[in-house]
């Protein structure tokens, strides 16, 4: 089965910000019930958000980045 985010390539086509954020997440070894308590969030709608079904303001991207330990930049496709 190929990558979905990469089409097997290896290099991830039409990043999103989902996208962006599940790798983030994954990097920092969090589980998407840990980066929610984090951020005072669901995981429900970090799971939304890491599949694109919802826009996020930006005091919510601040504080995922900060959980993350990275920048909003690197959130950013």
């Amino acid at each position: 089965m190929k990558c979905p985010y990469c089409d097997g390539t290896g290099e991830i086509a039409n990043p999103t910000l989902g996208t962006c954020l599940t790798m983030a997440r994954k990097r920092a070894g969090l589980t998407q019930l840990e980066l929610a308590q984090a951020v005072l969030l669901s995981r429900g709608q970090i799971a939304n958000i890491e599949t694109d079904r919802t826009d996020i303001p930006v005091k919510t991207l601040l504080r995922l980045a900060d959980a993350l330990g990275c920048s909003v930049k690197d959130l950013l496709p």
